[in-house]
C-alpha cells in the first residue's frame, strides 16, 4: 500500500516538472494559450446559458403560481357557495 502511494507521488512529480517544462517551451506555450482562451470562451458561453435557462426556469415557476393561486381561490369560492 506504501509502494503505491511513492509511486503515484513519483508519477504526480514528474507530470508536474514536465508540465513546467512544458509551458516554457516556444512551441508548446502557444498552443496553450490557445486552450485556456477556448476555455474561457467555453466558460462564458455556458455561463451565459446557464442565466438564460434560469431565467425562463423563473418564468414559468411565476406563471405556475399565478395560476395556481386563481385555482386555489376559484376552490375556495366553490367551497365556500356550497357551504351557504
Amino acid at each position: 500500500m506504501a509502494l503505491g502511494r511513492i509511486v503515484i507521488f513519483a508519477a504526480g512529480a514528474t507530470a508536474g516538472v514536465l508540465a513546467g517544462y512544458a509551458l516554457k517551451s516556444e512551441k508548446v506555450r502557444p498552443a496553450a494559450v490557445c486552450a485556456a482562451k477556448a476555455g474561457l470562451k467555453a466558460k462564458d458561453w455556458t455561463v451565459k446559458q446557464y442565466e438564460g435557462i434560469k431565467e425562463d426556469v423563473q418564468s414559468l415557476v411565476d406563471q405556475a403560481r399565478e395560476k395556481g393561486g386563481a385555482l386555489v381561490s376559484k376552490e375556495t369560492e366553490e367551497t365556500a357557495e356550497e357551504t351557504a
